[in-house]
């Protein structure tokens, strides 16, 4: 009987496990939960704990995929709550009806150490999405000035690998040492350039003390947060992408060519009182170029620039997971060539260029039911060649010295020319035979965290401790060699060349330099986050932190004392019925820069929301308007980082100084005085915002004004008289700057039929600044004081125009040098009837925009997506002379040297006396040129208003059509493909016509950003 029962479970086992391990068909549709909903496409649809087996819905939102009984179908899409679907049978008409995300009031805005609802924001927060960062840019920076509020950017060079943005925070705050935000990368510092726009999930800025408060003394000058992609429960999905970039030099410098350079020769020297340096027979020579040795006409821009060079990059990402663990790898990498045109003959091409890679992984693992483990790595290597002599920046600056007419790019015997008495050598000779440099970079960091959930403690409770090893190692390396150079004396009476060696051949010279940098980083935080009926929400963080830094380029023994900062810091925020908010902001923070009992300060800040259209009044009458909001903040957060001398407040003591008498040891004095009265840099921060929401959401608006006090900026003191008897003049608190501005921006979205829609946006950013006080000597006059203006104004002379004859010159304060008719008149400011430096007075603010903006948009109609981006400026003050780049823009600045551009050969730019022209007419009072000097004019090269320009621009940014493919029939397992073709820096509207207007004021003699064309495909399985 006994064995009857045993053999009667064994087969009802069997039928059960016959029945579960049953495969089964599903298929169906998914919809929008509405009426009528629509089918959508690209639906994922995976089996709940088996990664990697999934599929997606097609065109029709239609699926079909294999399964067997009990499992845990789950269907996800991007704005969609998931859904979930039990398998017990097979389903042929399976519907599935997916709800759209919660309301925006849920949505989430990253923030200091952590995530808030949207609604409960109260502090200054501007956020970018993702998708608008993911472009063939060369790297973030250049991104931003333009598309995020609150930010300006300058991009000062397009050369691959200096090609990086320049970027602040509402502008620049502080004249102390350090003024640039901080970058934390997953919670770390980091450097925002080596991040690949693909591997980031959310971008935001934080502007006002409220929201950067609990990072203490390292978020004074605004922070930027940047949270990567992390593994999510979900199918394997896989993302390739690959591009190519065409870049085209623009904006070029235009320079005379030989002929018309000798003419214009002849004329500056002559009317300098000088003989001309060429006579008619030897402007025949040059016109005909009958003697290319002696007489040349180069145009170096062609001999060591082809115009176009190309960019390739690649990126490769895996996400998906399990309950359990949850990961997210990518790899990228990019291979610039840098537009210089190197001679393929030559043994020591660099092939100067600019090659990146990168690596990510994050991974997430669920130890136990409430303790999740995080584990992160990235890393970032980039190579730079050069040519040997290490920096092409000299090969502008060599281009814009070299007329066509100083030296051939070779002798027609083979040689190499040097010119002026220094043996300088042309750009083509730097580039193609001064050997070879390379500068390789590699950093890597890598984070362990632990993350606990202490709802058993009390609902809400979460902790969490994270450590991080950050590396970097610089790499340089040198093989540097000279050929041997010639000047060209003349020819012999046969006609040959003869040659004279100026520099001797020197074999190739071998030198490296490695750098080594670590930081060690702990942290731990508690974060609470309850709702207590319906109506109370209370928030609160506590924040603990460690650093050590330390590098091996120490030179003493106390620069080799690891940099060290820790700190704690707290929030308390408070909602009630999601109508009114407050945050309460503190952080305590210890530095290394003062002395002990002094080395913690605190900084509390406090922020207020109010949600006015919350009450049902306001819904009754303005039902247009969805959401109102306004904000207010003020609190204060320290720098510490104000001086690049180390413990400031310690005086050092040279024991080997002299000791009188004629003795040179022996002595004893004190090389530094040290502050002890020295305290942390403060910054008072108050920001009034308000965000708007109209017309169902499809117009949103946030503007915000802001002002900033800083108090007790460091600086080294001016006004010690001689008899204290110091050596070197002691630092202090003692500059105080303020700032102050506005910033913001709007959205408009619709819906235009069923297959259009469109978005229209812009932004705006205007900051300014207000030295209050400024540590300086007396000045003889007032208008030297540095304080009561704003930061960094320019300050040069007052052109009253041009003299007009031998009588204005003699009736006129006395100027600089030999001054003649056609030259620079400047104003005498203190009437002393002599120009100096002390008539110099405020010009104009600094070349840095106080105000950019940006606006455009993005149409999409089925599956194509057409979306264009304007950037811009307002007045931005620049002057062509007087800034340390007159060479290429004042003619003949050095004698030989000194190219001319072709707009002075144009006669209504330059002034000429009508002795030598024959026409009055030539000597014009508002020609863009002075008279034409041959060699420096001490006179005519001063920084003045005669030379100011405004730099203002708009500047077509960015210019993208895009194609998304979906495949009915997937090959290969690719779900979907987009096409891109985006042009960048396709033109620009400004008053500087030359130059490119961010890079004016170095008058061609940098490497201009470029116009580039990017065809880029993404794959995603």
């Amino acid at each position: 009987m006994r064995k009857k029962y045993i053999y009667i479970l064994i087969s009802l086992f069997l039928v059960v496990m016959e029945t579960w391990a049953q495969s089964f068909t599903v298929q169906g549709v998914v919809v929008e939960d509405k009426d009528n909903g629509i089918p959508l496409v690209g639906v994922n649809v995976f089996i709940k704990n088996k990664p990697g087996v999934g599929v997606i819905t097609d065109m029709d939102g239609k699926f079909k995929i294999e399964a067997v009984a009990n499992d845990l179908l789950q269907f996800s899409y991007l704005g969609y709550d998931n859904y979930e679907y039990r398998v017990t049978k097979s389903e042929l008409k399976l519907q599935v009806k997916l709800k759209e995300s919660s309301t925006v009031l849920e949505e989430a805005v990253v923030v200091g150490m952590g995530t808030q609802r949207k609604v409960s924001v109260v502090g200054a927060i501007a956020s970018v999405k993702a998708d608008e960062l993911e472009a063939p840019a060369t790297n973030i920076n250049n991104m931003l000035g333009g598309r995020v509020p609150g930010v300006i950017a300058i991009q000062s060079s397009g050369e691959p690998g200096k090609n990086i943005s320049e970027f602040w925070v509402r502008g620049i705050g502080t004249f102390g040492a350090n003024s640039s935000a901080l970058v934390l990368i997953d919670g770390l510092e980091g450097r925002l350039s080596d991040v690949d726009p693909a591997d980031i999930e959310s971008f935001s800025v934080l502007k006002d003390a409220s929201a950067t408060a609990v990072y203490g003394v390292r978020g004074a000058n605004g922070v930027v947060l940047v949270t990567t992609k992390r593994g999510r429960e979900d199918r394997l999905q896989i993302t390739a992408r690959a591009n190519v970039t065409i870049s085209q030099l623009t904006r070029l410098p235009e320079y005379l060519g030989a002929y018309d350079y000798a003419k214009l020769a002849n004329e500056a020297r002559v009317v300098s009182d000088m003989e001309p340096i060429y006579s008619p027979m030897e402007l025949d020579l040059i016109k005909y170029k009958l003697d290319p040795d002696l007489y040349p006409d180069v145009n170096w821009q062609d001999e060591v620039l082809k115009k176009t060079s190309l960019q390739h990059t690649y990126y490769v990402s895996a996400r998906g997971g399990g309950s359990i663990a949850r990961y997210f790898v990518s790899l990228n990498a990019s291979m610039q060539e840098a537009a210089y045109k190197q001679d393929p003959n030559s043994r020591y091409k660099s092939n100067v260029g600019y090659n990146n890679y990168g690596y990510r992984a994050n991974i997430d693992v669920n130890v136990t039911k409430s303790t999740q483990m995080y584990l992160g790595v990235d890393g970032f290597l980039s190579s730079t060649n050069q040519p040997g002599m290490a920096n092409t920046d000299k090969l502008w600056a060599a281009q814009a010295a070299l007329t066509p007419l100083t030296i051939p790019t070779k002798f027609s015997t083979g040689q190499l020319p040097a010119y002026d008495a220094e043996n300088a050598y042309s750009p083509y000779v730097m580039l193609n035979h001064t050997g070879t440099n390379v500068f390789e970079e590699y950093k890597n960091m890598v984070t362990l965290a632990l993350n606990q959930d202490l709802s058993m403690v009390t609902k809400g409770l979460t902790a969490s401790i994270q450590g991080a090893l950050n590396t970097q190692t610089n790499f340089t390396e040198t093989r540097y060699i000279m050929p041997d150079l010639y000047a060209a004396v003349g020819r012999a009476t046969d006609g040959s060349l003869q040659l004279v060696r100026k520099v001797n051949s020197s074999a190739a010279n071998y030198s490296n330099n490695t750098y080594f940098w670590r930081k060690f980083h702990f942290e731990g935080k508690l974060n609470y986050d309850r709702l207590f009926g319906e109506d109370h929400r209370v928030g609160g963080l506590l924040y603990y932190y460690m650093s050590d830094e330390q590098a091996n380029d120490a030179t003493s023994s106390m620069a080799a004392i690891p940099k060290r900062y820790q700190g704690v810091s707290a929030r308390l925020t408070y909602g009630y019925k999601d109508t009114y908010m407050i945050d309460l902001n503190g952080g305590y923070t210890g530095s290394e820069n003062f002395e002990p009992g002094k080395q913690f300060g605190f900084f509390p800040s406090i922020a207020l929301g109010w949600v006015f259209t919350n009450y049902d009044f306001m819904k009754r009458k303005a039902p247009w308007l969805t959401f109102g909001k306004i904000r207010a903040s003020y609190g204060t957060a320290g720098n510490d980082r104000i001086s690049d001398t180390r413990f400031p407040y310690l005086t050092q003591v040279n024991s080997e100084a002299g000791s009188g008498w004629g003795s040179t040891t022996g002595g004893i004095i004190e090389s530094v005085i040290g502050a002890n009265n020295l305290a942390w840099e403060k910054a008072k921060k108050t920001d009034i915002g308000l965000d708007l929401r109209m017309f169902k959401d499809k117009f949103t608006l946030t503007v915000d004004y802001f002002n900033d006090l800083r108090d007790g900026i460091f600086q080294q003191r001016t006004q010690i008289p001689d008899f204290a008897g110091t050596i070197t003049m002691p630092f202090g608190n003692v500059g105080r700057m303020r700032s102050y501005g506005s910033d913001g921006n709007f959205a408009y979205s619709d819906n235009i039929g069923k297959d259009f829609s469109f978005t229209i946006r812009g932004n705006f950013t205007y900051s300014t600044n207000y030295v209050d006080e400024w540590e300086q000597a007396y000045p003889k006059y007032n208008y030297q004081v540095i304080a009561d203006n704003p930061y960094n104004i320019t300050r040069g002379y007052i052109a009253l125009g041009l003299f007009k004859d031998d009588l204005d010159v003699a009736s006129s304060p006395k100027q600089f040098g030999t001054v003649r008719p056609g030259d620079i008149k400047y104003k005498d400011v203190n009437g002393d009837g002599v120009i100096s430096t002390d008539d110099q007075v405020p010009l104009s603010y600094s070349n840095y925009p106080r105000l950019m903006y940006g606006f455009g948009g993005e149409f999409k109609w089925k599956n194509w997506t057409l979306a264009a981006m304007f950037k811009g400026t307002g007045r931005t003050d620049i002057y062509h002379a007087g800034r340390g780049y007159n060479m290429g823009y004042i003619p003949f600045e050095g004698d030989k040297t000194g190219n001319v551009l072709t707009i002075v050969a144009d006669q209504k730019n330059r002034w000429t006396p009508a002795w030598y022209s024959g026409d009055p007419s030539t000597e014009n009072p508002n020609a863009k040129f002075p008279r034409l000097s041959y060699g420096h004019n001490e006179n005519n090269t001063q920084l003045s208003t005669f030379w100011h320009d405004d730099a203002r621009y708009l500047r077509l940014q960015e210019l993208s059509l895009t194609y998304n493919w979906r495949p009915k029939i997937t090959f290969l397992g690719v779900k979907s493909v987009d096409f891109q073709f985006v042009g960048y820096d396709l033109c620009v509207w400004d008053k500087i016509d030359l130059f490119d207007p961010e890079q004016a004021e170095k008058n061609g003699t940098a490497y201009p950003i470029p116009r580039r064309f990017a065809f880029q495909m993404y794959l995603n399985f």
